[in-house]
């Protein structure tokens, strides 16, 4: 066995596959590994049932109630949950894969598959010169700051498929598989023209010529016949640069998206992905959309959809990450965008949203980048102090003196028309929460609640919560109903998966790379305030319906002759602990991070990653390419249409962008995360690094 094993992961992986499908188990048999005992629930949405799990090369070799194998290895499951590896499809490890192989905190809570690229970010394709305009527009829309980016990845690639070999390179801790990204391919091709159509009027005062369009989706199908698994856009007018620009393509007209579809489908197949708000239908602020125009938008949306739907049918799947405001009123949204996944579908076409498992939601804390004190001068001054003497600064802020001055001098900004768009992102109050585990607080979790009990101010009472060591919550987005009713919905409906967490990015004000643990500890076990999920519908969304959206067959169930990706926990003892702030990320960088408890086993290829929450240094996994592309398509055309990096842009003042980014400033406190960071960059960050 172990002669054969080393033949190569493929070799391995195939002769497994025959014995699975030829050989019936004998007490002779003998396999990698044997999960004993627990109750398994496989991914298919079948009952759960006690039984074990082989695993030989890689794959699952049988499935059953007590099997006659004998593992080289055999774990005790009996009390334990056994289930497939999750499947998380909508992060952004663009960077992080360059020098993180575990892709934290991710596989420590039992993914076994990360998908990237999403929303129309990436690093790929890029040349040399033109890195630092992709990073800064990275920067100001995942939030990771540019230093990172630029001086700790390892740039070894200019094209995408460049970045795949890169990437494929790579041991990890889990599997991935990437999407190719609209601003990506925009940049290559058009230079700093790249965002120029995205601009007010811009689509029609200065439209992407045909040609471009045509050399664009010549690269999207070679990334796709490369391995990219589709391609992605931003449609979101939250998603802006440093400069308070939109993402390149956030405007593309319905020519330019159904090109990059018709890309994707003459390669073989795959995924059309986007970030929506459904109102993107001019570079506008928040504050100043025209209801009736964002109507007639949805319906030039849908229209395209649905012309993806009939002409590829569902060659090209399409998803979205489906979301609603705090407004009550939004909630209105989720039906709209419910009708367009039965629309596309009796198109013909194959459509799948993605929920939000909680919230979004900033977290504060004294120690990270947001909480309400930040302008305050004695603040500021005493964080300084304290990193110069190596002090504990929430040890300082607890002194009466400080306390009450901090207090003083945030009250007084707190009205200040310069400090509007800041404070806005905080309040109201009574969407401010202690941090509880389960993230569906009712009013009595939150700070109005306590200030009205206590009958102090709402600074006052968010001050010595966040002195006691406490975390605060606030959720900006998915939050109209004040409770997950609206999530429980979506997460019951066939055509949604989980998805939206985000992990990789926004990482200084949100943490939500822990959702898939959510849905157990929370959906599955915990919640009160209205129905559960199944333990057999949870899993199954967390796999089975993810690997059938992305086409990867391979994976997503404990089923003979699948992957051998699995999780064996504990649910009775599983916990969300609470979210900590580290400077863990190259060059001192800091992040929010959470961790999990109950995770006993987690294995990828059938190799263990993890034993009780603890990684082995075993790194099995790898690059995963589209398993519908056709690599005969390919051409080969990245170095053909490449376009000027710096066309003259002389026909835009020269201060436009920093009155865009002014501008684009209006109603950014009410947006989400990327919105959230804006502000923090231009109300708060850059005034205070130039006292």
């Amino acid at each position: 066995w172990r002669r054969w094993w080393r033949a190569g992961p493929a070799a391995a992986t195939a002769s497994a596959a025959t014995m699975a499908a030829t050989t019936t188990p004998t007490t002779t048999t003998t396999v990698d590994l044997v999960v004993r005992g627990g109750t398994v629930v496989d991914g298919t949405g079948a009952p759960a049932f006690v039984g074990d799990v082989a695993v030989a090369g890689g794959i699952v070799f049988a499935v059953g109630p007590n099997l006659d194998v004998v593992g080289i290895e055999e774990y005790d499951a009996r009390g334990l949950i056994v289930t497939p590896g999750w499947i998380d499809c909508h992060t952004h490890f663009d960077a992080q894969i360059t020098w993180d192989p575990y892709l934290t905190p991710s596989t420590a809570n039992g993914v076994t598959t990360c998908i990237f690229g999403n929303c129309g970010i990436g690093f790929a394709p890029c040349q040399p010169e033109r890195r630092e305009f992709l990073a800064a527009l990275i920067e100001a829309v995942e939030d990771l700051p540019g230093p990172v980016i630029t001086q700790g990845m390892v740039w070894d690639w200019e094209t995408f498929e460049e970045y795949l070999d890169s990437v494929a390179r790579r041991e990890l801790a889990c599997d991935v598989a990437l999407m190719v990204g609209h601003a990506a391919v925009r940049t290559w091709v058009m230079g700093k023209r790249a965002r120029a159509s995205d601009r007010p009027g811009g689509a029609a005062a200065d439209p992407v010529k045909p040609e471009e369009i045509e050399a664009m989706a010549a690269l999207v199908q070679d990334a796709v016949a490369a391995g990219a698994l589709g391609f992605s856009t931003s449609r979101l007018l939250m998603h802006r640069d440093n400069s308070g620009f939109l993402t390149p393509g956030t405007l593309a007209t319905a020519a330019e998206v159904l090109a990059m579809a018709r890309a994707i489908a003459n390669a073989g197949g795959g995924i059309f992905q986007w970030a929506a708000d459904w109102v993107s239908y001019d570079d506008i602020s928040y504050s100043n959309v025209d209801l009736a125009k964002g109507e007639e938008y949805q319906a030039h949306e849908l229209k395209w959809m649905k012309d993806i739907a009939q002409e590829h049918g569902e060659k090209v799947s399409m998803t979205w990450v489906l979301g609603f405001s705090n407004d009550p009123r939004s909630l209105a949204m989720v039906d709209l965008q419910l009708g367009f996944l039965e629309e596309i579908k009796a198109s013909g076409g194959h459509a799948v949203a993605q929920s939000f498992v909680r919230p979004q939601g900033f977290l504060w804390s004294f120690i990270a980048r947001l909480h309400p004190f930040l302008l305050s001068p004695t603040f500021t001054s005493l964080q300084q102090q304290c990193r110069a003497e190596n002090r504990d600064l929430v040890t300082a802020l607890r002194d009466p003196g400080a306390r009450q001055r901090i207090l003083a001098e945030t009250t007084a900004m707190e009205g200040s028309p310069a400090h509007q768009e800041f404070f806005n992102m905080l309040r109201p109050w009574d969407l401010v929460y202690r941090w509880t585990p389960h993230y569906e607080p009712t009013r009595a979790d939150s700070v109005q609640a306590i200030s009205e009990g206590l009958g102090r101010t709402p600074l006052e009472v968010s001050y010595d919560l966040l002195a006691s060591d406490g975390a605060l919550w606030k959720p900006f987005v998915t939050w109209g109903a004040r409770n997950l009713s609206p999530h429980h919905r979506l997460l019951m409906h066939p055509q949604v998966v989980p998805g939206g967490d985000d992990a990789g990015a926004h990482h200084t004000v949100i943490m939500d790379a822990t959702n898939s643990s959510h849905m157990l500890t929370h959906w599955v076990r915990d919640r009160t305030r209205g129905p559960r999920l199944t333990l057999e519908h949870a899993v199954r969304k967390m796999t089975h319906e993810i690997a059938q959206l992305f086409s990867l067959s391979d994976r997503g169930t404990l089923e003979v002759g699948k992957k051998a990706d699995l999780n064996v926990l504990d649910l009775n003892k599983m916990e969300m602990c609470k979210p900590y702030f580290v400077n863990d990320l190259p060059l001192g960088a800091g992040r929010w991070l959470q961790e999990v408890k109950g995770y006993r086993l987690t294995v990828v290829s059938g190799r263990a990653t993890y034993r009780d929450g603890v990684p082995t240094g075993i790194l099995p996994g790898r690059l995963v390419r589209n398993p519908r592309r056709r690599p005969e398509v390919w051409r080969g055309v990245a170095a053909s249409v490449a376009g000027p990096f710096d066309p003259d842009e002389a026909r835009h003042a020269p201060d436009d962008g920093r009155a865009k980014a002014v501008e684009a400033l209006q109603g950014a406190g009410r947006g989400g995360a990327s919105a959230g960071a804006r502000v923090l960059r231009e109300v708060v960050e850059k005034p205070v690094s130039k006292l």
